[in-house]
């Protein structure tokens, strides 16, 4: 099932995980034996733990039968109980898978999809997904480490009207677009008058995407050994002390196995 799948991922991570609900406790119950769910599930009746968190779902009123339900997502703790990060979606069909957030928390992961390399005059790229396998809602990540060759930089989003680091995505039927994460600029590089934010040192890019929940992605993920393809681009333009060679592009292209929602 789904939420064991997900506690046996976190697990595999060195991460506990606990759920919380607006259920009683004997519906928890059945519905955890039901689904031999080995992970705490603790009931929140009163939904006093939803609105100290501060999500609580506000499109319900007082008296509907869904009111208490929170908005979906999941929020990292450490061991003294303090909320590290939180991620958090408006629809519930919606969730970051566990590598993905494994990824954004700096927890080593070992289970991450197979790495392509790309070799351009001016960088290094290792490109990979954080999951082979996704599910139509799960929300998983793209993405690239560039590591420049030596005295090469590539451009930092800034005033300017240089190409800078990013990846663009191509077709977009049943793909859900994220913003695109980048690191701040580490450098500036001194380009006649001009002031340049680069990236001197190694920058990761990281581009969040999810397979659009519909009654086709649905389909799709029924049947065994569907897959989607994934095509991107990805644009930079190089420097060195003094000139700037024209901007590049990197034809990028992976493939990820549909799975059906538990």
């Amino acid at each position: 099932m789904e939420l064991q799948a997900r506690y046996q991922e976190f697990q595999q991570l060195g991460l506990g995980i606990a759920s919380v609900t607006y259920d009683a406790p004997a519906a928890i119950k059945k519905f955890a034996d039901e689904r031999k769910i080995e992970f705490p599930i603790l009931s929140d009746a009163d939904h006093s733990i939803v609105e100290r968190y501060g999500i609580l779902n506000r499109q319900y009123q007082p008296g509907h039968q869904n009111y208490g339900i929170p908005h979906p997502g999941t929020f990292i703790l450490n061991p003294e109980g303090r909320v590290l990060a939180r991620y958090f979606e408006e629809e519930y069909q919606y969730r970051n898978t566990a590598a993905s957030i494994a990824l954004k928390i700096g927890q080593p992961v070992s289970r991450m999809g197979t790495a392509s390399r790309h070799a351009t005059p001016h960088v290094d790229i290792t490109a990979f997904l954080t999951d082979e396998a996704v599910a139509p809602g799960h929300r998983f990540s793209i993405v690239l480490d560039i590591t420049s060759k030596p005295g090469m930089r590539v451009i930092a989003p800034g005033q300017h009207p240089y190409r800078v680091v990013t990846l663009n995505l191509g077709s977009t039927e049943n793909l859900r677009i994220y913003p695109l994460s980048r690191p701040q600029s580490t450098e500036v590089l001194a380009l006649g008058r001009e002031r340049l934010p680069v990236y001197a040192q190694p920058v990761r890019l990281i581009q969040d995407v999810a397979i659009v929940v519909n009654s086709e992605t649905r389909q799709m993920a029924q049947k065994p050994g569907s897959t989607v393809t994934l095509k991107g681009v990805f644009e930079y333009q190089a420097c060195r002390e003094g000139s700037c060679d024209p901007p590049r592009q990197v034809p990028l292209l992976w493939t990820v196995t549909l799975k059906p929602l538990g």
